[in-house]
């Protein structure tokens, strides 16, 4: 039995799933680096760190208390009207999960980068019976473009 680094399994699969983004650049390197592909869309750059999981995580708290110190490494990359900063993990079963890092908040998205904000749902009031009750306040469903 070999003892080791398993192979680079995770990454070459992130290669592959950035490739349908646009062009794709690995950047060798070790462990503790900010990030390990570059991914050229038209109008942007993505900088991905990609890790391997060992456990199975659904909730985006876990993950920022596993990857903590991955996720401030990869913040620390320069974030302009033209780059965006993602981090990928790969499951144990082979499902993967991306989250954009943005300047004050991390967020979970899809494989090809778009996200669905979650939906605000209003709050209805407690009012006297025989009167209607309505939403407290406007709610805006409009979709954000910062990244």
């Amino acid at each position: 039995m070999t003892k080791g680094r398993p192979p680079n399994i995770a990454l070459d699969e992130a290669a592959v799933i950035a490739g349908r983004r646009g062009e794709v650049r690995l950047i060798p390197g070790t462990r503790s680096d900010s990030f390990e592909l570059i991914i050229f869309e038209e109008h942007r750059t993505i900088f991905v760190k990609v890790k391997r999981s060992l456990t199975q995580f659904s909730w985006l708290l876990d993950i920022l208390r596993q990857y903590q110190r991955e996720i401030v490494h990869l913040h620390r990359m320069p974030l302009t009207a033209v780059t965006a900063r993602e981090f990928w993990v790969r499951h144990p079963k082979g499902n993967w999960q991306f989250f954009l890092v943005r300047h004050d908040s991390v967020i979970e998205i899809r494989a090809d980068g778009t996200y669905t904000p979650s939906a605000a749902l209003p709050i209805i009031t407690g009012e006297p019976a025989g009167e209607e009750s309505s939403p407290a306040g406007d709610v805006d469903f409009s979709s954000e473009n910062e990244r």
